[in-house]
């Protein structure tokens, strides 16, 4: 009993990418990768804030400031990464961006657990 092994004209080929998702994919990896970069900028700036004479308000404010904006764009990056994935686009940029902020968000939980936790 030989069954036939089916022809490629009759297996389904995959639906074409349009142009517009390639250009939101494209305009999607140049924000997160500019996000990155606007965290690495505020993370220079955090560490580099001097306590003032009210206390240290003003580097409290620049750490949650830089939590949302690292959260909001942790999440960003992996529904991009997903959107992408799914409509076989590319995701180096995204994947990039998404491990970036994670190892900034991971290193400012350690830095926090290290100076203000277990000191």
């Amino acid at each position: 009993m030989d069954t036939p092994l089916p022809s490629s004209s009759l297996l389904p080929s995959p639906a074409p990418i349009s142009r517009a998702a390639v250009w939101a994919s494209r305009l999607f990896n140049v924000l997160l990768l500019g996000l990155c970069a606007l965290l690495v900028a505020l993370s220079y700036y955090s560490f580099t804030l001097h306590c003032e004479s009210f206390g240290c308000i003003g580097v409290g404010l620049m750490w949650m400031l830089w939590a949302v904006f690292a959260t909001v764009g942790w999440l960003v990056a992996l529904v991009v990464r997903v959107w992408q994935r799914r409509r076989g686009l590319g995701t180096r940029a995204s994947d990039l961006a998404f491990a970036l902020m994670s190892l900034m968000g991971a290193g400012h939980v350690f830095y926090w657990l290290v100076n203000t936790v277990l000191r």
